[in-house]
């Protein structure tokens, strides 16, 4: 694999495109799209590692596209935003590094055991460790420090339903409706992102030309989910992509095997 643009053929681009479309509209309303788009870039010939850098790289765009449509709506509090931001890109920047000196076949098998694990905790509901606060604490204590630490290394190790875990631990933090703790993800994504994305590029984990294409796609897909979010209810997309994610984990051990 190159690491140009040039040297794919407008073939991948319009995929790659279309990828990052379909990528940034499902996080922008519910998360979880990397259960797709990691499998499929693998699928599609890139090494596990390299496919992961990839991917992160060109959300980037998509991610800032769903944070200002979301801001303009009213639904980011960005006070609470900025207090858990620390400890989600100190434990990023932890989990990137492990990440970018991980074997591809250990990398796989364990994306494909994440996703399904991904699947199962996104099905369990918000509260199956008890009830969420009424409203977020004046600041984060230790025990948030820590567990938002946690978030941010899993989201730069792997990132694989990353949308599902932030929502998860958002809504036991904050007690916010859906589309502010949506709002905050998407906020704290860009930037763990952003930062993770560095590391990735800095040790030739990213094919360029690729994650340019994700990128176009993904100011589209932002705005359009964003715009969707805004409106409608997404339960029918999460239930889409918990069964594409147990049939393309299902494909990934089917290969190695």
């Amino acid at each position: 694999m190159q690491y140009l643009l040039q040297d794919f053929s407008i073939f991948h681009a319009l995929i790659f495109f279309a990828l990052g479309v379909a990528v940034a509209f499902i996080n922008g309303i519910a998360g979880g799209a990397s259960t797709l788009s990691l499998p499929i870039m693998i699928l599609l010939g890139l090494p596990p590692t390299v496919a992961n850098g990839t991917n992160r790289f060109g959300m980037v765009i998509g991610s800032l596209s769903s944070v200002f449509n979301m801001k303009r709506y009213g639904y980011l509090r960005l006070d609470v935003a900025k207090q858990l931001l620390l400890p989600v890109l100190l434990g990023s920047g932890i989990g990137s590094f492990i990440a970018v000196s991980i074997d591809d076949s250990h990398f796989q098998i364990l994306l494909a055991f994440v996703m399904i694990a991904v699947v199962i905790m996104s099905s369990m509901g918000t509260d199956p460790f008890g009830t969420p606060p009424a409203a977020p604490p004046a600041k984060p204590n230790w025990k948030a420090f820590l567990g938002f630490a946690g978030v941010g290394f899993y989201g730069g190790f792997l990132q694989v339903g990353m949308g599902f875990v932030q929502i998860f631990a958002l809504r036991k933090y904050s007690g916010f409706d859906l589309k502010q703790v949506n709002a905050i993800k998407n906020y704290l994504t860009l930037w763990f992102l952003g930062f993770s994305s560095i590391m990735f590029f800095w040790t030739g984990k990213v094919i360029i030309g690729l994650a340019l294409c994700m990128a176009l796609g993904g100011l589209l897909g932002g705005y359009l989910g964003s715009k969707f979010q805004h409106k409608y209810d997404q339960i029918w997309i999460k239930r889409a992509i918990q069964i594409c994610s147990i049939s393309l984990a299902g494909k990934l051990i089917w290969d190695l095997l």
